[in-house]
């Protein structure tokens, strides 16, 4: 049930999706560290249906989400058509005012599952889609990782079956000063020079990294792994690789066997990306 909210220990110009337990709003439901700035990962299982209970507590302005992957109607699209002259009014949840709440239905059909080439789950984004580029820049952004049908734990929980543990990495310069040098700030979910923590694992773990990235033109990144490959696709599909080509709005899926103790560098590989500060290291305990 997750909501935004102006977030002011990150900055005064940042708004996240916030999760709680209930719909009382009463009590936040615990994320894991590594997940930063990101919004509560959303989960479903080919054949589930979501529905998101969301809750405008902004003074900043209307707010929405946004699902890539997900089947939807014209009210749950989560989308206002700026500078579009469509023909049509927005959907009823295209723009959700301060202290409204809307509920948002998807449904993860076939067309959202992982396909033939693809891993047991994959990686979607969401977003406000109001001012997209304003709001996904002020923190309004958070991943969706859908399941192949029969390959998730249980019917309560739809993480897949076949990997010990997960990860979602998003690749992001956070513009905080119009532009200005000073103020482009090289994240990976929200943390520069090694201050994400918490990718941590243990030996001989099967781990899937959920990769993504968000932006403009600058928004072209490479995470390369230290200490290890990573495999991509499936089947005949499947390659080898340590690092991963992201453009704004991409999102890869890839497969880890830890089994190679260490803390490993993990950042991104282009030059300046480098020097300012894009960059963490991951754990693989004994």
């Amino acid at each position: 049930m997750p909501h935004p909210v102006d977030d002011q220990e990150l900055c005064a110009q940042k708004v996240r999706y916030i999760e709680y337990t209930d719909a009382t709003f009463a009590r936040l439901k615990p994320q894991p560290e590594w997940l930063g700035v990101l919004g509560p990962i959303i989960r479903a299982q080919v054949g589930d249906t979501v529905i998101v209970h969301f809750c405008n507590r902004t003074t900043s302005g209307a707010y929405g989400m946004h699902p890539h992957g997900f089947r939807y109607d014209k009210d749950a699209e989560g989308a206002f058509y700026r500078g579009v002259d469509s023909g049509q009014p927005p959907g009823t949840g295209a723009q959700v005012q301060p202290g409204a709440c809307f509920d948002y239905v998807w449904r993860a059909d076939e067309d959202s599952s992982p396909g033939r080439g693809d891993p047991s789950s994959k990686v979607w984004w969401y977003h406000s889609h109001v001012n997209e580029p304003a709001e996904t820049n002020a923190g309004l952004l958070g991943p969706i990782i859908i399941t192949r049908r029969g390959m998730a734990r249980s019917l309560a929980d739809a993480s897949p079956r076949d990997v010990a543990r997960e990860f979602v990495t998003a690749f992001f310069i956070f513009n905080e000063l119009g532009g200005e040098e000073a103020g482009l700030m090289h994240s990976i979910n929200g943390y520069i020079f090694g201050n994400l923590r918490g990718l941590v694992m243990k030996n001989g773990e099967k781990v899937r990294w959920h990769l993504l990235g968000m932006g403009n033109e600058v928004d072209q990144h490479s995470p390369h792994f230290h200490g290890k490959t990573v495999k991509v696709g499936a089947g005949s599909a499947e390659r080898s690789t340590d690092v991963i080509e992201l453009l704004p709005a991409s999102m890869v899926t890839a497969d880890m066997n830890a089994d190679n103790p260490g803390e490993w560098m993990f950042h991104c590989h282009v030059a300046d990306h480098i020097d300012a500060g894009m960059l963490t290291t991951y754990q693989i305990l004994p």
